[in-house]
């Protein structure tokens, strides 16, 4: 699952960008049959990081997680707005979503370079779930990503997790945290 899941979690961090530029796409009266694969595809994305997490959560197996200490990462994702939607407020060309190929291998690039740097901690999508992201360090002092609904308050507690992909892991069940 780790490829997969890491891929993902980063390309479902990318879908507002899709729909960004569909709708700037449509208001420029650009015809539907261009833009809406744009959608198409931010919505499928969607779709599938919400399938993967429901997955994950009901049929990979469960281990327990130390915590030692944590640090909240998802108040990144204002930088990630400013810097992925900008363009959108200040372009008039948007020559880059006109053609689809350029497109897709400009995407794949990115995604890539997030998904080899780790930097998984600012997916706006699963934030509006109310997905939160934790740098966690456990007891080896290693430090791995954690994704959960709850909000970590103390340290030096155990959690039920799931392992998404190398150093990423999903709280699942109520916990004490």
């Amino acid at each position: 699952m780790s490829v997969f899941a890491k891929f993902l979690l980063v390309a479902t961090s990318l879908s507002p960008v899709l729909g960004a530029a569909a709708i700037r796409q449509a208001t420029q009266g650009i015809p539907w049959t261009s833009w809406i694969w744009w959608l198409i595809v931010g919505v499928t994305l969607i779709l599938l990081c919400k399938g993967l997490l429901a997955y994950a959560e009901r049929n990979v197996q469960t281990c327990e997680f130390h915590i030692v200490e944590f640090e909240r990462k998802d108040q990144e994702v204002l930088t990630f707005l400013f810097i992925y939607l900008l363009p959108f407020v200040r372009s008039d060309d948007l020559a880059f979503f006109n053609d689809w190929i350029t497109s897709v291998y400009v995407l794949l690039i990115i995604i890539a370079c997030i998904v080899y740097s780790g930097a998984f901690h600012f997916n706006p999508v699963m934030q509006l779930w109310g997905y939160r992201f934790f740098s966690v360090r456990d007891e080896s002092g290693v430090a791995n990503l954690l994704i959960s609904k709850k909000d970590l308050r103390r340290p030096r507690i155990n959690i039920n997790a799931v392992m998404l992909a190398p150093k990423v892991y999903l709280q699942i069940g109520e916990s004490d945290a």
